[in-house]
């Protein structure tokens, strides 16, 4: 560490928000910022949650509005019930202190108006998060560990280890709060903190410093795979009135997938849920479950994610001339127009306008049938599966109908009872628009 602690220069004229504990790191942290607070022209608050946790707790909170007085550092704080929130939302206890201290110090930025909070993670703490991390079989996007800045939290300190923190504490002549609970090995982080870095070091003594090393590489290469796979979904996926379709082109790397597949399905998605998603990119077809109603479908175009339900059918009556609309899924423009048949756009065509006669625009329904140019009746099922139509696609195809008969599939083929004859009187010309694309 250099003299007088850290190289604060990136948070330059920025209001910090500083969390504080009264642990030793959090008091290192505030009395640096304080130290450089005038030359880097930086605005500092402070602000300790009260955990109720330990019988001490609101000794410290007092511990801490001393030392912000002494700092010079507007100080805000509150007491919460984190025991009986847990027991309420059937947390952990670990999870539910994150969770409503993540909270109360994002109220007390805003009402501050701070640009960012500032937590007191050191390289330590980056070696337990990565050990923790590995343990639990996490990827690519968890082994990094924590970034010095993460949305609107900075991590100044992570390029230190502990002990310099204590070292610069005692050097200026500072004390801190020690957490009685931090010396029982009780949790996944205290443990390792207790007893399996020490073990490790024993072997390796650079290890801290190692596993910071590794988080920092792993973390730059997973950033740069998190680029390319923000570039891959902006290409291939797709918005869909019955979901969303990845589309899946050969040669595509599987970390791009993986990636793709756990962006549209949500950071929480399990390892478990996860491999199976990504085996079925790599098959022909088939299903999996994801979570709740949500599913993904392999068809001939790519992964589609899907919610189980039952899609329902929408019609409207056909305007000619007008523009007939289905909301979210097409519309089709009608005009009327010689009888000539139009072949240089499947969206466009000219029908038999008499045919057309009290014809509507919907989706599919049970019992449909087409009879295709030149061939004989046919389910409209049977069709869509000639047409290579995937299933989750069936839904999303724009008919004109009349009764069960199909008279026009929009965009895959138009019905012999429509197409324009010899004896055809009048003809009118349809352009239907998708309101999607794939």
């Amino acid at each position: 560490m250099r003299e007088g602690g850290p190289d604060f220069s990136a948070l330059r004229g920025r209001h910090i928000l500083i969390a504080l504990s009264g642990g030793a790191d959090s008091v290192a942290l505030a009395a640096m910022l304080a130290d450089v607070r005038e030359a880097l022209s930086l605005t500092l608050d402070a602000a300790h949650l009260d955990h109720a946790i330990r019988p001490e707790s609101a000794g410290d909170a007092e511990w801490c509005r001393a030392l912000c007085r002494r700092l010079d550092i507007p100080f805000h704080t509150v007491r919460l019930d984190v025991p009986a929130e847990a027991a309420r939302a059937g947390e952990g206890l670990e999870t539910a202190a994150r969770r409503l201290r993540h909270a109360w110090l994002r109220r007390v930025k805003d009402v501050v108006g701070a640009d960012c909070i500032a937590l007191a993670h050191h390289m330590d703490d980056q070696a337990e998060t990565v050990l923790m991390h590995l343990a639990r079989g996490t990827g690519p996007e968890g082994i990094g560990g924590m970034s010095e800045t993460s949305g609107d939290l900075v991590r100044p300190l992570l390029g230190l280890r502990k002990r310099q923190l204590t070292e610069w504490l005692l050097a200026r002549g500072l004390s801190w709060r020690e957490d009685a609970t931090n010396a029982v090995a009780d949790t996944p982080r205290n443990a390792l903190r207790l007893h399996g870095i020490p073990e490790l070091e024993k072997s390796y003594p650079r290890f801290v410093e190692a596993a910071a090393r590794y988080a920092e590489a792993a973390r730059a290469e997973s950033e740069y795979v998190a680029a390319q796979a923000r570039a891959y979904l902006d290409a291939h996926l797709r918005a869909l009135p019955c979901g969303r379709l990845l589309r899946l082109e050969e040669g595509a790397h599987p970390a791009l997938v993986r990636r793709a597949i756990r962006a549209i399905c949500g950071g929480d998605m399990s390892a478990e849920r996860l491999r199976a998603v990504a085996a079925l990119a790599e098959a022909t077809r088939g299903a999996t479950q994801i979570s709740g109603d949500l599913y993904a479908e392999r068809g001939r175009l790519g992964l589609y994610f899907l919610r189980r339900q039952t899609p329902a059918m929408r019609e409207a009556p056909l305007a000619i001339p007008g523009e007939t609309a289905l909301p979210g899924l097409c519309a089709i423009a009608a005009k009327a127009a010689p009888p000539v048949p139009l072949r240089d756009d499947p969206l466009r065509q000219a029908l038999d306008a008499d045919a057309l006669e009290g014809a509507v625009l919907r989706t599919r329904r049970a019992g449909d049938r087409i009879r295709p140019l030149g061939c004989g009746d046919r389910l409209l099922s049977d069709y869509l599966t000639d047409k290579k139509v995937d299933r989750p696609l069936r839904d999303c195809v724009a008919l004109l109908a009349r009764g069960d008969r199909v008279l026009w599939a929009c965009g895959l083929g138009i019905a012999e009872e429509a197409k324009l004859t010899p004896g055809t009187r009048r003809a009118a010309e349809l352009t239907c628009r998708y309101a999607y694309s794939i």
